[in-house]
């Protein structure tokens, strides 16, 4: 059932980032990367990963998922969670949303681009959770997407210079980050679907074969 409350908090989102820029990345070569769909995906996230959770305080998670990448622009987006944390104050007062829960969803907005938190003991849940779904997006077969949308608009000369970009990016070794158990398994299976791809890619290509490398 779809919550209104959520919808109209995703229509402001959605105008503030037009008005301000911040819809699509500033980087030439991810044109197809939207801060606004980026933003939905993360709230699926928490909605999946906090799934049968009764500890979490789903209202404040979800409202600081949807805002959490407000602040971006086409410039200076290192300080993005400082201005998504300013932007849902200043939201919070016109519509006069209740001091106790604004004060703790801005919490979770200001913190939400310092990783690191996912290993401190004691990172509130809801931040976890909000953490986790924030780096679940765009891994996994969405990884695999974006790097060979990227080496399109490089106009990468073969198949085998986007496996390869594919090896360093989207398959790349890295321990998994994630705390809660759901996360946890999600992050496996997105990694081996990766692995999976790059071995028959690898295999189709080739790759480690006399032949590969004859100019």
């Amino acid at each position: 059932m779809i919550n209104e409350t959520y919808m109209g908090y995703l229509a402001y989102v959605k105008g503030y980032l037009t008005r301000n820029r911040g819809m699509v990345s500033p980087n030439p070569l991810h044109p197809f990367r939207s801060r606004y769909q980026h933003t939905i995906r993360v709230l699926h996230w928490c909605f999946r990963l906090s799934e049968g959770m009764e500890e979490v305080d789903l209202d404040a998670l979800c409202t600081a998922a949807i805002f959490h990448d407000i602040g971006y622009s086409d410039r200076d987006n290192e300080h993005h969670a400082i201005r998504s944390g300013r932007a849902f104050h200043e939201y919070a007062l016109e519509h006069q949303i209740e001091e106790g829960f604004r004060d703790k969803v801005e919490r979770l907005i200001y913190a939400h681009s310092n990783k690191k938190l996912l290993e401190k003991t004691d990172t509130s849940l809801e931040l976890i959770l909000l953490l986790e779904a924030d780096l679940m997006d765009e891994e996994g077969a969405m990884g695999i997407v974006w790097d060979c949308m990227t080496m399109g608009n490089m106009r990468a000369s073969s198949y085998g210079a986007a496996y390869y970009h594919i090896m360093e990016n989207s398959n790349k070794e890295e321990p998994n980050p994630m705390v809660t158990s759901k996360a946890k398994m999600y992050w496996e299976e997105k990694k081996k679907i990766v692995s999976q791809f790059a071995d028959l890619l690898a295999e189709d290509l080739m790759i480690g074969s006399p032949y590969f490398n004859i100019l």
